[in-house]
């Protein structure tokens, strides 16, 4: 192990005494562990300007999965909407999945990008196993477990639909099942055009 000395500014010295305070940590852990992800980060193409600003992304995406809904619960709610107005229900989650791409881009400027970027945050990817191919021009991404119906997986497809869109990716073949969505697509011209 080698030792250094770093210099910090006041507030954040006390913000990470604090921390390693709260934690039960030593200060040295809390700054390896800071460093670490900032390093991992920065191997997915990060740039380091965004960091702070995936922190704000990630902080919102912790406050919004921390709602207590539990998935079974939510999956029933799913299966109501599409029950009652399926096109519209889907139209919403297509427009979800497109905004979510605007924001995306920010951080990842292409899909494989985004792929890149999404394996570093695996677990708030709300889905038992996400994969993604890139095969000369052609795409393939599978998602499983993300709900238990059809319907959940309906409305995962049109989010998909709606990121990939985002992208300006055609999606050619699509495929689901309860819990399973797998989409083959290229990228084109996007509809919006």
């Amino acid at each position: 192990m080698t030792r250094m000395n770093l210099s910090l500014r006041t507030e954040l010295a006390k913000k990470l005494q604090e921390e390693a305070e709260r934690e039960g940590k030593m200060i040295s852990s809390i700054t390896g562990e800071a460093l670490q992800m900032y390093f991992d980060a920065r191997k997915s193409g990060v740039d380091s300007n965004v960091v702070s600003k995936i922190s704000s992304i990630l902080n919102l995406m912790d406050s919004l999965r921390a709602v207590p809904v539990p998935s079974m619960l939510l999956d029933q709610i799913l299966q109501i909407a599409i029950k009652n107005d399926t096109k519209a229900s889907l139209e919403k989650w297509e427009e979800a999945g497109y905004a979510f791409a605007e924001v995306c881009q920010i951080y990842a400027p292409d899909l494989e990008s985004l792929w890149n970027f999404a394996q570093l945050f695996k677990e708030f990817i709300p889905a038992d196993r996400f994969e993604t191919s890139f095969n000369e021009g052609e795409t393939t991404i599978l998602l499983v477990g993300a709900g238990f119906s059809l319907e959940a997986s309906r409305c995962s497809l049109a989010g998909l639909s709606g990121l990939l869109r985002g992208y300006k990716y055609q999606i050619d073949d699509k495929h689901i099942e309860k819990g399973l969505v797998k989409v083959t697509c290229h990228q084109g011209k996007s509809r919006d055009n």
